[in-house]
This record gives C-alpha cells, structure tokens and sequence, in this order.
C-alpha cells in the first residue's frame, strides 16, 4: 500500500528531484538525480508496490515543492 498523501512507486521517476517515504524508518528521503542510474540497476519491486533499494523500502513519492 503506497503511503496515503504521496504517489505510486510504479509513476516514480528517479531522474526528477523528488521526496520519497520510506516504510523501514517512517521518514522522507529527498531525492536528487544523482543516484538515477544505481536506482535504475539495483531497485527492486514487489508485488505491494514497494520498492527495495539499498537500505530504503520506498512506498511513495511526491514532487519536491508538493505540487
């Protein structure tokens, strides 16, 4: 389940600046493009619509500024 007030991991584009939650700590990660090609490579999927990368369990995302 994505987290209530941020998008579906599925519509996350890790070459746009952004704010991500992650599930394993409850807090917002803010996230520049600098790691797009690693996300892209090692991020992994699950059928809940979370996101495994690195230490993160990404479970919603949502624009830098909240538009």
């Amino acid at each position: 389940m994505t987290h209530p007030t941020l998008r579906p991991m599925d519509a996350f584009d890790p070459t746009e600046p952004a704010i991500l939650h992650d599930r394993l700590s409850d807090t917002i990660i803010t996230w520049t493009a600098d790691q797009a090609d690693d996300y892209r490579r090692a991020s992994r999927p699950a059928g809940d619509g979370t996101v495994a990368w690195k230490t993160y369990l990404f479970d919603g995302w949502g624009n830098v500024l909240g538009g």
